[in-house]
């Protein structure tokens, strides 16, 4: 949950926590036009799961899934720093990166934190990279889809909806923002329902008088759809189901952990991270790739609603997940600042 302003005055960011402010455009008029987001770093590597695109199919890829959001959360310690502020921002080492690992470390974190404000402003309580559903089930894109959103998923409401996301180690200038309002939308319908938002998320580190600043993002939501919009094939039964089965291979890739709070454990040792499901979850789906796949989404739904208490840890999650990092010593580094004898001003620090 957002942390709001208290009188005008803003509450004080947590030391495991990092702030982000982010601009909206074209979004409806519930919508703040700017806003404050509020994170633990676990909600960091939580979003960094959910939007991985990695095959999970065991039988033909292995733990390719697994590895592929090991290698995605090692770039939080590896990168990321956060700011006495508690502001996002890089590591001199990420600074100091080639292109082509600037552009990946970038893309990686232009999807995480699209994962964070679907889930903070826009309620989305699942998330899903689009591939990584049409590779579980199957589906063939037209040949004349040239593009299509990287993301969707469905709100605490009902409602589907699709996200675009993009990252920048530099500032996102007028060019890509004017190209990010006029791009339509890629996906017409959602098993036969239209989306209720579709949006493109950048983050970016912004250059101020010539210092980057610290990360920020850029959200707008265009109305019109594309020419070549496609319609997504997708039932919420199989949606639920391929959005847990990644957890539940780390599940059974880490080394287990006592249940405890009622969620089944794993731990990544050397990566200093623990996954977790919720025991019922866990069970309701393993149940449902046996084949009993009727009314699995009710059934989840219906547990998490019954499971999950209005005030949760923060490392704790809306899909009835849970991501416990021990990053913090990495986190507060004091190596991202060596360029401040160069001018750097206060409001940096």
């Amino acid at each position: 949950m957002l942390h709001e302003e208290t009188w005008g005055v803003l509450l004080v960011v947590q030391p495991d926590e990092f702030e982000v402010w982010y601009t909206t455009e074209d979004f409806p008029d519930t919508f703040y036009p700017t806003g404050r987001m509020v994170f633990s770093v676990d909600a960091l590597a939580h979003a960094l799961f959910v939007t991985g695109r990695a095959p999970h199919d065991q039988a033909a890829y292995g733990w390719t899934s697994v590895y592929e959001w090991l290698h995605r959360v090692a770039l939080v310690p590896a990168y990321v720093r956060r700011a006495p502020t508690g502001r996002l921002t890089r590591s001199d080492l990420a600074r100091s990166l080639d292109r082509s690992e600037k552009v990946a470390l970038s893309y990686a974190l232009g999807q995480a934190m699209t994962g964070v404000f679907s889930q903070q402003v826009v309620s989305v309580r699942f998330l899903m990279h689009v591939d990584r559903y049409a590779a579980r089930h199957g589906i063939q894109f037209a040949p004349n889809t040239r593009r299509r959103a990287d993301l969707f998923g469905e709100t605490t409401a009902g409602g589907w909806v699709v996200a675009e996301a993009k990252g920048r180690s530099g500032s996102i200038d007028d060019e890509l923002k004017e190209t990010m309002r006029a791009q339509k939308r890629t996906i017409r319908s959602i098993g036969g329902t239209p989306p209720v938002l579709a949006y493109a998320c950048g983050a970016h580190f912004p250059q101020y008088k010539g210092v980057p600043d610290h990360l920020k993002l850029y959200a707008v939501d265009p109305e019109e759809a594309e020419l070549e919009a496609f319609d997504l094939p997708a039932d919420r039964d199989r949606f639920i189901l391929a959005y847990y089965e990644p957890f539940l291979a780390a599940l059974e890739a880490g080394q287990e952990e006592p249940t405890r709070d009622a969620y089944e454990l794993a731990s990544f040792g050397p990566f200093q991270v623990s996954i977790g499901v919720l025991a019922a979850v866990a069970q309701r789906v393993r149940q449902a790739r046996l084949g009993r796949m009727n009314r699995l989404y009710r059934d989840v739904t219906e547990l998490l609603d019954t499971h999950l208490s209005a005030t949760r840890p923060a490392n704790r999650f809306t899909d009835g997940t849970a991501v416990m990092s021990k990053w913090q010593q990495a986190l507060d580094q004091d190596d991202w600042s060596t360029e401040r004898d160069e001018g750097f001003p206060d409001w940096w620090y």
